[in-house]
């Protein structure tokens, strides 16, 4: 697959998220303020709706940010944002996972959130390297391609 292909899921992946968030911010903020899960299979209900575009967004990530190691790798150019990019997904991935799961057991705790930020933060900073590496290929010493995806 070629790079823009991927990159291109990989902003796609981040723009479901984001939608996924704003359905889950509408729903809690506007919708259903008071909604407070009481038992583990209406909480794992509410996850499996609500959440799950965002959820789908989640290993959406994932999935492209591999698929961008891979093709970095077989082109013998990784560089530095692929892999940063690819580590930020699995914190969000293990940040959502935790997150969920502490729903599911009624101890929410900010922590999971905290990390599926940071991650989703990692992405999107790596992304926005990759495509403009703030100096010039002359200025580092090296091509600039070290940054692409």
């Amino acid at each position: 697959m070629a790079p823009g292909t991927i990159r291109r899921l990989i902003w796609a992946s981040v723009i479901v998220q984001l939608l996924g968030l704003a359905v889950d911010a509408l729903w809690h903020g506007l919708l259903h303020p008071e909604f407070e899960g009481t038992a583990r299979a209406e909480m794992a209900r509410h996850l499996l709706s609500v959440h799950l575009l965002l959820y789908l967004g989640v290993l959406a990530l994932l999935v492209s940010t591999l698929m961008a190691l891979v093709a970095r790798a077989r082109a013998g150019r990784v560089g530095i944002a692929v892999p940063a990019m690819v580590a930020g997904a699995f914190a969000q991935t293990i940040g959502e996972a935790w997150h969920a799961w502490s729903h599911l057991e009624m101890r929410p705790s900010p922590i999971p959130e905290l990390l599926g930020f940071l991650g989703l933060a990692a992405v999107v900073v790596a992304l926005f390297l990759s495509r403009h590496g703030g100096t010039s290929a002359k200025e580092r010493g090296r091509p600039r391609e070290i940054w692409r995806v």
